[in-house]
Parts: C-alpha cells; sequence; structure tokens
C-alpha cells in the first residue's frame, strides 16, 4: 500500500486538523478589516480544496474572491467541512460532507459558466 500524498512536497502546507465549525456569519455584516481576513483563511482552505480535489478553472476559477456567488457558495462549504472534520464529528460525517460536496460542485460549475469567466480571463 503506497503512502497518502504529502501536500508539504507540492510546495502547500498540509490542511490543519479543525476543532469544529464557527456558527455561521454573514461576511458582509462584519468590519471590512474582518472581512479581509476571513476571505484570506478562506482562500488558504479553497487553495487546498482545489488541489486536494483536483478543480480547474471550471468550477473554481481564480478571480472566485470577485463573485460573491462563488464566495457565499465556498464559505457555506468550508464551514460544512470544518464541522464534518471536527473533534466532535459523527463517524459519517465526513461521508455526508462529499455528498453535500459533490452537490456544490455542481452549483459552483453552473455559477462559473454563467459567469462567463475562462481560464485566467475575469468577465464581470
Amino acid at each position: 500500500m503506497s503512502q497518502p500524498e504529502n501536500e508539504e512536497g507540492r510546495g502547500r502546507p498540509p490542511i490543519a486538523q479543525p476543532l469544529g465549525a464557527l456558527p455561521p456569519t454573514v461576511l458582509t455584516s462584519l468590519p471590512l478589516q474582518e472581512q479581509t481576513h476571513r476571505l484570506e483563511l478562506l482562500g488558504d482552505w479553497v487553495a487546498w480544496l482545489t488541489d486536494r480535489y483536483r478543480l480547474d478553472h471550471r468550477t473554481i476559477p481564480p478571480c472566485w474572491p470577485k463573485h460573491g456567488e462563488l464566495i457565499e457558495e465556498l464559505a457555506a462549504l468550508h464551514l460544512a467541512w470544518e464541522a464534518a472534520y471536527g473533534q466532535l464529528a459523527h463517524g459519517d460525517a465526513p461521508l455526508l460532507w462529499h455528498e453535500h460536496f459533490n452537490l456544490a460542485r455542481e452549483r459552483l460549475g453552473d455559477a462559473v459558466a454563467r459567469s462567463g469567466c475562462r481560464g485566467a480571463q475575469h468577465r464581470r
């Protein structure tokens, strides 16, 4: 049996084990500095997600932070991931997260298609 992939070997530190999820937050209700901080944290997780699951620009384009719809979907997905992999999560929580992830990938792809963004070209 081979060893699992080590993200460190690809120039990206491994993602940390979450303690659990914070309560859901409306990002735009936070002060600008906190919004920026939360987007940076989300960006780290999105970078891990796109690498780990080999997602391309048709699912999550490089310009995703410029699209509110994508921010909301990814923030919700991240929150669910933290809950699914948190210390108090039930054993089937990661499996349920993957079911939600599959649905989210479809919504993300639809949103990207509507945006007109292609590869590194932002269109809106």
